[in-house]
């Protein structure tokens, strides 16, 4: 009788114990799923980025005024509807239920900044990007990465941010809108990437993204970090045969995303193609007649600092082949 009692309790956890791994299985690939489900992306990774916000550092912070429904709190805890932006958090805010986040997202930053946001009693907007200078009718990628604050087992109920974001004309016409969901809980400070496509408009070369907060009650939790907000180009630009397009950034860190200095043409001939670029002080450091040949951020060999570059590009329309056109701009070199 013994043995067969023994026999039905080992029979038994060994089926809970199995159920148990299938449900774990399964909520794995339903979490996978839901994830790759809310994030689209590039289908060319190597597109320039044309926008990119990483809140300044410590000691040259970006003011956000005007952009965000958010009231401003100075200290590095901010209570509920408020934000702060700050290089570092310590862990002793609301009792120590959120995280210790020592660094802010952006790769290789000194003292960068990144935007703390306390969830509000409201649902809703709570901070508007305009960015300007696009390609009418080209397909873009806006991105940002995102940290649930709220550490796990600290508070029972607890508040979830739940996001969307819309891409919106000037006018505050729908483009393009993604539900990214819960940012849900983690069991070590884990920075979440959060992505949508869109087209820009013909009518206007500047659109404004919307980020929206789908979780407005009180209560503990729904607070979480912000950062490293970017807007990357993922075709040529269309609708404009004469425009020569160099994208604002680049990032030559050998991680095979925007590594080079990209530069678009349309309708231009290529065989007439020249492109300089110079330092702060003025000093030719790169040249190419061939719009593959790229720059990659170094000169003599040695990589450039980062910084401001000013570029000079001249070639000739196609259609109109006697006529020689100059375009200049600076573009920002990170890395």
């Amino acid at each position: 009788m013994f043995s067969a009692i023994r026999k039905f309790i080992r029979n038994t956890f060994l089926i809970a114990n199995k159920l148990r791994i299938a449900i774990c299985l399964v909520a794995w690939l339903f979490y996978s799923c839901f994830q790759a489900a809310t994030a689209q992306v590039c289908a060319d990774p190597s597109g320039g980025i044309v926008f990119n916000q990483t809140f300044g550092t410590a000691s040259n912070p970006v003011s956000i005024t005007g952009l965000t429904t958010y009231e401003y709190e100075p200290i590095d805890c901010p209570g509920d509807g408020q934000y702060t932006i700050t290089s570092a958090l310590e862990s002793d805010c609301f009792n120590a239920t959120w995280y210790t986040v020592a660094t802010d997202h952006t790769a290789g930053d000194v003292q960068g900044n990144m935007l703390v946001i306390n969830g509000g009693d409201k649902a809703g907007l709570f901070y508007q990007q305009p960015v300007g200078a696009l390609c009418k009718g080209t397909s873009y990628e806006f991105s940002m990465w995102v940290l649930n604050l709220l550490k796990t087992g600290t508070c029972l109920d607890a508040l979830i941010p739940n996001l969307t974001i819309r891409v919106e004309t000037t006018e505050g016409l729908l483009i393009q809108s993604i539900d990214i969901g819960q940012i849900l809980q983690t069991d070590t400070p884990t920075w979440r990437r959060c992505s949508i496509l869109f087209t820009a408009p013909e009518s206007n070369d500047e659109i404004v993204v919307k980020l929206i907060n789908n979780q407005g009650d009180l209560g503990c939790g729904n607070d979480m970090l912000i950062d490293d907000l970017q807007v990357k180009q993922c075709s040529e630009c269309v609708g404009q045969p004469e425009l020569v397009y160099v994208p604002d950034a680049f990032t030559p860190n050998n991680d095979g995303v925007n590594d080079t200095m990209s530069v678009f043409l349309q309708s231009a001939a290529s065989d007439s193609f020249t492109l300089k670029v110079y330092n702060r002080w003025g000093s030719l450091i790169f040249t190419s007649s061939d719009p593959a040949h790229k720059w990659d951020g170094n000169f003599a060999g040695t990589p450039c600092a980062v910084g401001t570059y000013t570029w000079e590009i001249t070639y000739k329309s196609s259609s109109s082949p006697k006529r020689e056109t100059v375009q200049t701009g600076r573009i920002l070199l990170m890395r």
